[in-house]
């Protein structure tokens, strides 16, 4: 007698839901993030902030949530 359970279909709590797209958004954010501080570093007082501000308040967020929808969240089912 075969006392196994049948296979639930439960999320992983371990797994964020991220793919190949949300990954490559996050390593675009971080170059341009980067080239922000290094055109600051360099003493640029106009091209370096709105570098930071579309990298931190534009890209990294899009990176998180592009493909939302696609995994079921905001109480999605």
């Amino acid at each position: 007698m075969d006392k196994t359970k049948p296979s639930q279909n439960k999320p992983d709590p371990d797994d964020l839901g991220f793919d190949r797209r949300n990954y490559v958004v996050f390593a675009v954010a971080l170059a341009v993030i980067i080239a922000g501080w290094l055109a600051l570093a360099r003493g640029s007082i106009t091209f370096a902030p709105i570098v930071l501000v579309l990298g931190y308040c534009v890209l990294v967020p899009a990176a998180i949530l592009i493909g939302i929808g696609d995994r079921g969240g905001f109480g999605g089912d």
